[in-house]
């Protein structure tokens, strides 16, 4: 793996800055301090990046915006030829048909980092409105953006890594660093064989949810039982008169602290269960039952190049907001209702499999069957 440069991160963090606010640009002293450094620092490359046209300064107001300059090689960019381009309009016209945010992954474009996703294209199927970023689409907690890196941490990228060797999965499965159970590939290798033999991958969450929220409600429960344990404890203390009783009442109070090995038994069967819930192989299914309900993350596909390697990934991003498309079916929108029933899901897998696979023609790939 390369060493950064220090001064190509800064670079790189000041288009990221001012793609942020194309508009309204920024002044010297915002950049610096965004940057982390003094205004002498900075000011060489600004003046460098404006003299080529790659920034353009506001005469009066003093700000810096992207330039001219930026526009020509984002055009150069768009025309290389490559998957990626073939893919966009797909991108697009799967977000529109399904009512789900669509990227496309570009797989090893990163040097020393093969096994890395950069995201190549969004499409939306709505105008874009409130805090939603620029270019941009929210993942879970995380905005992705044109240009962003993705670590895939299994079962994230497993359509990557399903028609590659044991060692490439090994590598993949590496990513999960000190979670990773030591059988971890033969558990995922139903799954691996689900996405070859179907031609794409569903990436589900896991049951921990709501195992944690069965828990969680034992212990409300056991807590309120302790409650009014000690609450008629504490009724019985105040009809006592004499300091015999009062001893008596002391003795009374006991619930309190009777209540907490229960309590702890309770959260020691959480902690149990943290370790047994999760299981890898539930978040990436063999088969997809249509009349069983699911909990998907996302369903991607693959475009192969002409070698028969993975080049581009087409992925729906499935959340859970709550929020449905504009028509009310089922799981539309940016995020779903939480669950989609099976047909649902198959049905969304071969919408984007069909696409990756018109991709993969139309850039003469050759694509692997399961």
């Amino acid at each position: 793996m390369s060493r950064p440069s220090p001064q190509t991160e800064r670079l790189l963090d000041l288009f990221d800055l001012l793609a942020s606010r194309p508009t309204d640009g920024f002044t010297l002293a915002e950049i610096a301090r965004a940057a982390g450094v003094s205004k002498a620092t900075v000011h060489p490359m600004i003046v460098a990046l404006a003299r080529r046209g790659w920034l353009l300064r506001h005469p009066e107001l003093r700000t810096y915006r992207l330039g001219p300059a930026l526009i020509a090689a984002g055009r150069a960019a768009a025309q290389g030829g490559t998957a990626i381009d073939a893919a966009r309009p797909f991108v697009r016209d799967l977000a529109a048909a399904t009512g789900i945010p669509c990227v496309a992954l570009v797989a090893g474009g990163i040097p020393g980092e093969d096994d890395d996703l950069l995201v190549g294209e969004i499409g939306l199927p709505y105008a874009p409105v409130g805090d939603t970023a620029p270019g941009g689409v929210r993942h879970g907690a995380y905005w992705l953006r044109l240009g962003d890196r993705i670590q895939p941490r299994p079962p994230l990228g497993a359509v990557c890594v399903a028609w590659a060797d044991d060692a490439a999965a090994e590598a993949w499965l590496a990513r999960l660093g000190p979670d990773r159970p030591a059988d971890a590939l033969a558990r995922l290798a139903p799954g691996l064989a689900g996405i070859r033999s179907r031609g794409w991958a569903v990436e589900i969450e896991d049951h921990l949810y709501e195992r944690l929220s069965s828990l969680v409600a034992d212990l409300d429960g056991e807590e309120r039982a302790g409650a009014a344990a000690r609450t008629g404890a504490a009724a019985a203390s105040a009809t006592a008169t004499t300091s015999a009783t009062a001893t008596t009442s002391a003795t009374a109070t006991a619930p309190a602290t009777t209540h907490t090995p229960s309590h702890t038994a309770a959260l020691r069967r959480l902690m149990a269960d943290v370790g047994r819930a999760f299981d890898l192989a539930d978040t990436l299914p063999a088969t997809v039952d249509p009349d069983a309900q699911y909990r998907p993350t996302s369903i991607n596909a693959p475009v192969f190049d002409a070698g028969g390697s993975v080049a581009v990934v087409l992925c729906l991003i499935i959340g859970r907001s709550g929020r449905e498309g504009r028509d009310g079916r089922e799981g539309r929108g940016n995020g779903t209702t939480g669950r989609l029933s099976g047909a649902r899901v198959i049905e969304l897998g071969e919408q984007v499999r069909a696409a990756a696979d018109a991709v993969t023609a139309a850039t003469h790939g050759r694509r692997r069957d399961g």
